[in-house]
């Protein structure tokens, strides 16, 4: 199914994040903005072409296997985004990127032989959205010292290797934000519903209990069996509990149980959502309990890369739509190499895995392209433990009964990973 957010808004990191931390925590996108108004070529900037040697620059997506998946849409948006640096950002460092695309079939096996391929090409890093596959990509890549990076890992390797790097905090930082955030309404106890898999469970309670220990806010997971359609208990246990504020880690099922119940008990706590929550069919059929909510994302009407990214699509890519919250796969693919061009701006020089790798670990602040405003500084001090991760702030915003954010609110928990 492809992954088509919804509103105007930019959303990352799906619940399923939690189920790459299992092994970590037993041991301790998709996204979508606002609709561009400026889709002229004046938002491409003044032309800047890469004059120098070319290098090669991978990629490698969730696709190949057959099943409709978001892969190739992806490798749409990374072609444009190259297509563009070259031409607009000086490539990277100075030099023309060449775009390396390897498709990992969605199994372990893919992954693999995608991994050799990086090797065998000699690319500078690895660069890409989210994968399934991180955790046999990830060794493999960075033992050949060439630098992965992510924008939002799921695997324990992902997170903690070494030589890989996830600009974002994932839905640790989530959780943080979700503590901060109660911390500064005064609110008491936050109970999480979650599905019921040892992953997200142990995730949530470990990464969780932390952050909102750390915040001076009771935290209880409530574990649901997935495919659950009735979680009126649940939120019932939640209430008996004393809690002020319930949320949602799951899939659209749940997240449809999960409103259905809150409306069946009529709830008035604050409510915290993830990305799967609101889909379309979840705004039309429950966009008045929708409404009020909170969920990682901000809205970028009006930005400038907003506009930048409306002028590539209209450049290099006409049948895509200027409008991310259409083309948010393409979009992704798109951040994933510009994040890899802003990393590089006003370096001078050879560009190798190792000068790239070298930058990742001493630059700071860096911008991350289509964010709202974040950046990056990946130095292992964001979420200590989890060393690979470069960003510890995350956005809360309100969302509309049409399933937009109204208002977003900045948060960085990297405090409260450090007690």
């Amino acid at each position: 199914m492809l992954k088509r957010p919804v509103g105007n808004l930019i959303r990352r990191r799906p619940w399923s994040v939690l189920v790459g931390l299992s092994a970590l925590v037993t041991t301790i996108a998709t996204c979508g903005l606002g609709s561009a108004s400026a889709s002229s070529a004046s938002g491409l900037g003044a032309p800047n072409p890469a004059r120098g040697t070319p290098v090669s620059v991978g990629i490698i997506t969730d696709a190949g296997s057959g099943t409709v998946s978001t892969g190739a849409l992806v490798e749409a948006g990374a072609r444009m985004g190259v297509s563009w640096a070259n031409q607009y950002a000086k490539g990277l460092g100075g030099h023309p990127i060449k775009l390396v695309v390897c498709e990992n079939q969605e199994t372990p096996a893919g992954g693999q032989v995608c991994a050799n391929q990086m090797v065998q090409d000699k690319v500078v890093a690895v660069v890409l959205p989210f994968t399934g596959e991180g955790a046999v990509e990830v060794p493999t890549i960075t033992q050949a010292g060439i630098p992965y990076v992510t924008i939002s890992g799921a695997s324990s390797q992902e997170l903690t290797t070494t030589g890989s790097f996830a600009l974002t905090g994932g839905f640790p930082a989530d959780l943080g934000a979700i503590a901060l955030q109660a911390k500064q309404k005064g609110l008491k106890k936050v109970a999480m519903l979650v599905s019921d898999v040892p992953a997200a469970i142990t995730g949530a309670q470990t990464l969780g209990g932390l952050v909102f220990k750390s915040a001076g806010v009771g935290f209880k997971v409530i574990p649901v069996e997935p495919g659950t359609a009735d979680m009126t208990p649940q939120l019932q246990s939640a209430v008996s509990w004393g809690a002020a504020a319930v949320g949602i880690t799951g899939d659209l099922t749940l997240c449809t149980s999960f409103l259905k119940g809150y409306q069946t008990l009529s709830l008035k706590l604050p409510k915290y959502l993830v990305g799967p929550c609101v889909a379309p069919s979840v705004v039309q059929s429950l966009g008045s309990v929708l409404k009020g909510s909170y969920t990682a994302g901000t809205s970028l009407t009006g930005t400038k890369d907003a506009a930048t990214y409306a002028a590539m699509t209209k450049k290099y890519a006409p049948s895509v739509s200027p409008n991310p919250n259409v083309s948010a796969n393409q979009l992704s693919g798109t951040e994933s190499v510009w994040a890899l061009v802003s990393l590089m701006t006003g370096y001078t020089g050879d560009v190798s895995a190792s000068t790239i790798q070298s930058q990742l670990e001493s630059r700071k602040n860096v911008p991350l392209p289509l964010s709202g405003g974040l950046t990056f500084t990946c130095n292992g001090t964001a979420i200590p433990l989890l060393k690979s991760v470069c960003s510890a702030t995350t956005y809360l915003g309100v969302l509309t009964a049409k399933g937009q954010i109204a208002s977003a609110q900045k948060f960085n928990s990297s405090a409260l990973f450090k007690s």
